[in-house]
């Protein structure tokens, strides 16, 4: 007997899709705003319109212009410390291109770090590589235009968003801080101790430095605290350090102690 055949499909008849790959969990940053959304509509809400507190900043940041995107790096004096990391080169870019206003620049840039510290929100926008360039473009403008940062900054900002590397922010912040220290001759100066010194304490140990240290350079002190010198204290200035603790001095002791006799 003939076998007999499936019925021919008509062009109105259903299809079956193939199947879908199950998606990808939401950013913890977007799930407040979807909540509310019903199941079958929180998924296309999110990719129809950015979250909240970006489309604030975007609705108020005028259109960006791909032209305006590039940064035009100035032939400004390399720093004097010198940093051959990726982070490092972006640095050095945005030090040469900062001209007569270098303390402006890492004004603004400091700026920056600080918040990202404080604002979890600012911190994902940076960092977040799901949000489209043109509207992280748009948002960080905004709020660089309403802090009054400088345009070297947002055009800096704007070929970090194109080259992907807009999450190396704050570690080139902390670089440039480090080319902008050098050049004004300031150098850090971290002294721990084992209990808090006194006023008249830190002074002396501020003046001591300051005869080590370069002629003309600043001293930016820092003073801290650690139980576990158990006294004396540990002096970190520039890329020396001064060890003077007791636990150091008994940590040498005891290794001489332990020296086989001859």
């Amino acid at each position: 007997p003939r076998a007999a055949q499936a019925p021919p499909i008509s062009p109105s008849s259903p299809q079956r899709q193939p199947a879908q790959p199950p998606p990808s969990p939401l950013p913890a940053m977007f799930r407040a705003a979807l909540r509310a959304l019903p199941a079958t509509s929180a998924r296309s809400a999110l990719r129809q319109q950015p979250p909240a507190f970006l489309r604030a900043a975007v609705r108020t940041a005028p259109a960006v212009a791909p032209a305006a995107r590039h940064f035009a790096a100035a032939v400004g004096p390399k720093p004097k410390h010198e940093d051959g990391t990726l982070e490092g080169r972006y640095a050095t870019a945005l030090f040469m291109a900062s001209g007569g206003k270098l303390d402006k620049v890492y004004a603004d840039m400091a700026a920056l770090r600080g918040m990202m510290e404080e604002s979890q929100d600012f911190k994902l926008l940076v960092e977040t590589p799901g949000i489209d360039p043109d509207s992280k473009v748009a948002a960080l403008e905004s709020v660089c235009k309403k802090a009054g940062s400088d345009a070297a900054v947002i055009n800096f900002l704007k070929v970090l968003i194109e080259n992907k590397r807009i999450h190396m922010l704050q570690r080139i912040v902390d670089l440039f801080e480090v080319f902008y220290r050098a050049e004004k001759g300031l150098v850090p100066c971290k002294v721990t101790s084992a209990a808090a010194l006194s006023s008249s304490q830190q002074a002396e140990v501020k003046k001591a430095m300051e005869k080590r240290a370069e002629k003309g350079s600043t001293l930016i002190m820092e003073f801290n605290t650690n139980p576990a010198i158990l006294g004396g204290l540990v002096v970190k200035m520039g890329e020396a350090v001064f060890d003077n603790s007791v636990a150091t001095r008994l940590e040498r002791l005891q290794t001489q102690l332990l020296v086989p006799l001859s």
